[in-house]
């Protein structure tokens, strides 16, 4: 953990001072180290890139609350917002395990494979570990299932996948599965955020996981992560290899994107109802109307995400813009139809002699029992479902290109 951010020394120069511990590994969930540091070390820059954990983080935070309560009233109104960690509540919290496995040598190794459950309750990903076909499969489960908890039966593990999984099934002889039965299961990070800056002065900056954590659904944690790495080596040829003008340079590019990813992230995690309205219903919307114009409406934010002449936060102010003239034009629909639907019931309750409430709730009814009756849309109401788990039931791509380099299979 940094001691001193920064340090006056003979030469007048600042550096970040970070005492070292030695640590001895894990004890259940927590880390074993020593209580007095072996060595102390100044320098010139630190990177904190220590993923989940956020240490430099976290003390960053702590320093800024220290100094703000030493402040005077004026003081904290010109200090500006102090640096902290937004830390979100993860309701809708997903376990995994991690199985080993060979394909078979008709299968390309190049590829991600994957296949979800049609409730929803678990889906599996299975990633390339080298050329020769040896894979890493992630099964991933609800928090509360069965299969997700430890010392499962092998037995009942082998039988939910053949059930659930029989094309890799196949792929797993009883050590492995008896290997994977017996684990603890893992928890995907909850989403986190810092801000307003990504520096403590001018010798330390935060980048990565430490500055944004997402769950790995759509690709957005290495990827923007090594997006961070990109962007400050960019700082760094723009100021001319100063490095301090390049550590405040990546915080003023990198801070309010680092925000905006995490929220966006979110908004397509949330659980039920709540995921139906900040992601099914705007996934459905852009679709409708990126067809009917799309050189006026943007695609979906998934796609958006994807484009690397964008950042984060200019795609969140784009959708935004969608969305508003979306809404303009859905109220104006609604409007004409409205005063449509009042025509035409007028006109069937004086034909059948009718007062026109009785006609209206016949019509209401039966509009209703239509909408419930078609799964294409009920089955996203589901609210143990999470709008990650909607992609399995998309029946066309949701990708900008129609491009996929996934080979999915729907248990």
């Amino acid at each position: 953990m940094p001691v001193k951010f920064d340090n006056d020394d003979d030469d007048n120069q600042s550096h970040a001072v970070v005492d070292i511990y030695r640590c001895q590994g894990k004890k259940g969930d927590e880390v074993d180290c020593e209580v007095d540091p072996i060595d102390r070390i100044s320098t010139d820059l630190l990177i904190a890139a220590d993923g989940t954990s956020r240490t430099i983080a976290n003390y960053m935070e702590e320093t800024d609350q220290r100094e703000r309560k030493s402040m005077n009233l004026i003081q904290r109104l010109f200090a500006g917002k102090p640096f902290s960690v937004t830390r979100y509540i993860d309701d809708n919290r997903r376990v995994y395990k991690s199985i080993p496995m060979k394909l078979p040598k008709d299968w390309r190794p190049d590829l991600n494979y994957s296949a979800r459950s049609k409730d929803g309750g678990m889906n599996i990903d299975a990633l390339p570990a080298n050329r020769d076909g040896s894979y890493c499969g992630i099964l991933l489960l609800k928090e509360d299932d069965p299969m997700a908890q430890a010392n499962v039966d092998p037995e009942t593990l082998r039988g939910f996948l053949n059930e659930k999984l029989p094309q890799f099934s196949s792929m797993l002889d009883d050590k492995v599965v008896a290997q994977v039965a017996k684990k603890h299961p893992s928890f995907l990070p909850s989403f986190r955020s810092v801000g307003p800056r990504l520096n403590q002065g001018d010798h330390i900056l935060i980048l990565g996981d430490c500055a944004h954590t997402v769950k790995p659904y759509f690709g957005l944690g290495a990827n923007s992560a090594l997006e961070d790495v990109s962007i400050f080596s960019d700082c760094i040829d723009d100021s001319n290899e100063n490095m301090i003008d390049a550590v405040h340079e990546f915080s003023r590019r990198r801070a309010k994107d680092s925000e905006t990813l995490v929220r966006i992230s979110r908004e397509l995690d949330r659980p039920g109802i709540l995921g139906t309205v900040t992601f099914i219903i705007p996934i459905i919307l852009d679709a409708i109307f990126n067809k009917i114009n799309p050189k006026l409406f943007a695609p979906n934010i998934i796609s958006m995400l994807q484009r690397d002449d964008m950042t984060f936060n200019q795609v969140a102010r784009r959708k935004r813009l969608d969305r508003t003239v979306q809404v303009a034009v859905l109220a104006s629909l609604m409007t004409g139809a409205t005063w449509m639907a009042k025509f035409v019931v007028a006109a069937i309750a004086k034909a059948i002699g009718r007062r026109s409430s009785t006609v209206s709730l016949v019509l209401a009814g039966i509009t209703a029992g239509m909408i419930y009756s078609k799964k294409s849309l009920t089955q996203y109401l589901n609210s143990d479902m999470a709008p990650a788990d909607v992609l399995a039931k998309m029946k066309s791509p949701i990708t900008e290109d129609g491009e996929t380099l996934e080979k999915d299979v729907k248990a």
